[in-house]
């Protein structure tokens, strides 16, 4: 079957009450055309202190008519999109975009109403592994500053302003070194991309955690490249 609005209004509102306990309001259905991916829940995020994220808000549930599926794939893709709302929303922490949260919130659906949703909607493309919000793979330079009592603290760079901000960092912070690294770990989506100079603190842990599948780079005020 190819999704309507009414379809996927009826699935939302039912999985709402059965798995949420109806905790969901209300999220505007865009149908799309998109070969690309089956769903993808969207919305926007607010900064608070420090740049780290404090809600989401702006939520549109993305459905795309362009696969035709069986009734309970389309409702797992319905269920596995308001799994990512449910934790956006109440402002759940994960360690990435179907991470510990997601898997968990997952797995008691399945187990107990016999669905079979999983990390990757069935059917489609590998190379939908996007999502917009907090939880998008973007590509981000990262400058890892360490003060002199041996905290540390992260500026996700602009592209374009890479190597000012290595001969500015310094001018306006008091640090005993600074590392590059690149990344598309969603975690640092909650940090603004910064064109003046910001370093926001950072736990070691949060900081290894995140690092883990970074590349490493030399920056030398004029190029950067992979070490």
């Amino acid at each position: 079957m190819i999704a309507s609005v009414p379809f996927v209004q009826k699935t939302f509102d039912h999985f709402n009450a059965l798995c949420f306990d109806g905790g969901l309001p209300a999220v505007p259905i865009v149908l799309t055309k998109a070969g690309t991916f089956l769903g993808k829940m969207e919305y926007k995020s607010r900064y608070g202190l420090f740049g780290i994220v404090s809600s989401h808000y702006d939520f549109r549930l993305k459905i795309s008519t362009g696969f035709d599926l069986s009734q309970e794939e389309l409702e797992d893709v319905v269920i596995h999109e308001m799994i990512h709302y449910y934790i956006a929303y109440r402002n759940l922490r994960d360690s990435s975009v179907h991470g510990e949260t997601f898997r968990r919130i997952m797995d008691t659906i399945n187990r107990k109403y016999g669905r079979h949703i999983t990390v990757r909607h069935r059917g489609e493309p590998e190379q939908n592994l996007v999502r917009n919000g907090s939880t998008q793979y973007k590509k981000h330079y990262l400058c890892v500053s360490t003060f002199p009592d041996g905290k540390r603290g992260v500026t996700v760079c602009a592209s374009t302003k890479i190597f000012e901000l290595y001969r500015l960092l310094p001018k306006h912070y008091d640090i005993t070194k600074m590392e590059w690294y690149g990344s598309i770990d969603p975690f640092f989506n909650r940090f603004p991309r910064a064109n003046t100079p910001k370093i926001y603190r950072i736990t070691e842990e949060e900081l290894s955690e995140h690092l883990k599948e970074s590349v490493s780079l030399k920056c030398d005020g004029h190029t950067i490249e992979p070490i």
